[in-house]
């Protein structure tokens, strides 16, 4: 059994899927997971060829040696899920059709704002802020800093003076905290 971790979602595919998506790759392109039709009781977990596009709503995660592309739009609801094979690829997506459109708007938007908001001045430091965690029903987000600013004195400060202030835009979450 082979465990994909992206935040604290987990995605679980067996030997016989691993095998088959790495012994039916194709050069130049990537696999990529979604779900169609998310929260519904007629949503599909999807795995497909795709073109890399990098943009803000994928992730990239390396799995062993093939490359799979996770709609971020989708993390919420692909939790728990395994990928089988046997004649074809079987999707057991648990959480597919169950309603985290709460859980997927805040986790997008915490991603927005370190994207967008956070990360981009951080960088001028070649730094960046991360998450290590993220539990919804606690309403608890970890963040650790990468880069200069992981050893950097002054990180502290940014993280209460600057990061803190934007995070706390998002009224749901209420704790938020470095690792380090």
């Amino acid at each position: 059994m082979n465990i994909i971790k992206i935040y604290n979602y987990l995605m679980y595919f067996t030997d016989s899927c691993y095998n088959y998506l790495f012994n039916n790759k194709k050069k130049n392109f990537y696999y990529k997971i979604y779900i169609i039709k998310k929260g519904y009781i007629n949503s599909k977990t999807k795995i497909c060829f795709c073109k890399l596009k990098n943009n803000f709503f994928n992730k990239i995660i390396k799995f062993k040696k093939i490359l799979i592309i996770v709609d971020m739009l989708s993390l919420c609801f692909l939790n728990n899920s395994l990928f089988h094979f046997k004649n074809k690829i079987i999707i057991n997506s648990p959480n597919s059709c169950l309603n985290f459109f709460l859980e997927n708007k805040i986790l997008n938007k915490i991603l927005y704002l370190l994207e967008y908001v956070i990360n981009k001045r951080l960088r001028i430091h070649n730094g960046i802020l991360k998450i290590n965690n993220f539990n919804m029903e606690k309403k608890i987000l970890c963040l650790f800093f990468l880069g200069n600013c992981a050893d950097c004195n002054l990180s502290i400060k940014t993280f209460n003076k600057f990061v803190l202030k934007i995070m706390k835009k998002i009224k749901i979450l209420k704790i938020i905290k470095l690792n380090e």
